[in-house]
């Protein structure tokens, strides 16, 4: 990684404000925020990262400041109604008073303070907001509706989350999708050979990510390939799931899953192998999906929200409708076919370059910035 700006201009000054950092919190989030945050430094611009839960980042040179949790706000939060993800803008409120070029909020508390002490800000919409889920979280929409409405650019993940923050939240949103670090996912250009192995690397507890609807899949999978393992690389129970099986289903399953639970060297796991698993609905991107083809490993998701934005090339996986078993279990059978053939991990990972750091996410990131830190108003809605 380059050290120096390159005569692109100045280096700015910038915030990223999130209630978590990685690895004490292990989501896209989080991961999202250290990427970023090791990116910028590397560019060399001055980078702090304020956030609710101490601890650091993986780059030693980026400062964190931590607002901390404070009991009269967090009282006052309970007879709110407020999680302490909706408080912690009032905690870090006063950390956000000082000469920033840019401040970039994850979180909609966030984006509210850094506007009240007027920050030009950038805040992205984690999440792909939809009318159903929000509504039975008024108070949530309230505070979603307000960040995005505040905020100097407001920015989703995927094109099908911009447009649902239009829809949903009434303002217009512009696109700025994370990336991968590719170092950290290095391609393994062998064909798949031997049984089959279907990695699902994302949180079991989470009835969003359809672990269910995925064992069912698995289990019709199995009567073609009997050979088949499934491991369940992420942290959460996956019980529940496992009781929408009938009883033959439920035991060839169990009979053919690992439960590592959540594994520190993932880009093992994808390496191992043959296809990886989203078959999530809400997605407001996948980064999984990246890191799996950055690995040279196709991948299978739902055609639902930000993930068909990824997996736009039948020679890297297959996107399918959601709630679907047959329709993943024919996907999957498709993707392990497709590992096997020895083009396939070269054109995975080559497919994956396009969210690199270096080659693209880096420097959109960088281009917001400087438009924002400017002065330039939102583009029109």
């Amino acid at each position: 990684m380059t050290s120096t700006l390159d005569g692109e201009g100045p280096p700015l000054r910038i915030c990223l404000a999130h209630p978590y950092t990685w690895p004490a919190v292990r989501r896209g989030g989080e991961r999202y925020l250290d990427d970023l945050s090791w990116w910028l430094r590397g560019r060399g611009h001055h980078v702090e990262v304020i956030t609710g839960s101490g601890g650091t980042v993986g780059d030693p040179g980026v400062g964190v400041r931590c607002a901390p949790r404070l009991a009269l706000i967090d009282r006052w939060g309970e007879r709110a109604g407020l999680a302490p993800d909706d408080t912690f803008g009032l905690r870090a409120l006063p950390l956000l008073v000082r000469r920033y070029d840019v401040v970039h909020a994850l979180v909609p508390a966030a984006a509210l303070a850094a506007r009240a002490a007027g920050q030009r800000t950038v805040y992205t919409v984690l999440g792909h907001p939809t009318a159903r889920a929000l509504g039975d979280l008024p108070t949530h929409r309230r505070m979603l509706k307000a960040a995005a409405r505040a905020a100097t650019v407001t920015v989703g993940l995927s094109a099908a989350s911009a447009t649902a923050v239009s829809e949903v939240l009434g303002t217009t949103a512009e696109v700025l999708s994370p990336g991968v670090r590719l170092e950290r996912f290095p391609a393994s250009l062998g064909a798949r050979a031997g049984p089959p192995f279907v990695v699902f690397p994302s949180l079991a507890s989470d009835r969003r990510k359809r672990l269910d609807v995925l064992m069912k899949a698995f289990a019709s999978l199995l009567r073609r390939r009997p050979d088949a393992r499934l491991a369940l690389v992420g942290p959460g129970d996956p019980n529940w799931a496992l009781e929408h099986l009938a009883g033959g289903d439920r035991r060839a399953v169990e009979s053919s899953l690992e439960r590592p639970g959540e594994a520190r060297d993932l880009a093992a796991w994808y390496r191992r192998a043959s296809v990886t698993a989203l078959p999530s609905v809400e997605e407001a991107f996948g980064l999984v999906l990246l890191e799996s083809l950055a690995s040279g490993t196709p991948v299978v998701c739902t055609d639902d929200a930000g993930m068909p934005e990824i997996v736009t090339d039948p020679a890297v996986g297959r996107a399918v409708p959601p709630d679907n078993p047959d329709a993943l279990a024919a996907a999957l059978a498709a993707a392990i076919d497709l590992a096997a053939q020895p083009g396939t991990p070269a054109a995975c990972a080559s497919h994956a370059r396009q969210w690199g750091w270096q080659e693209s996410a880096g420097p959109a990131h960088e281009r917001l910035y400087r438009r924002v830190a400017a002065g330039r108003p939102r583009r029109s809605r």
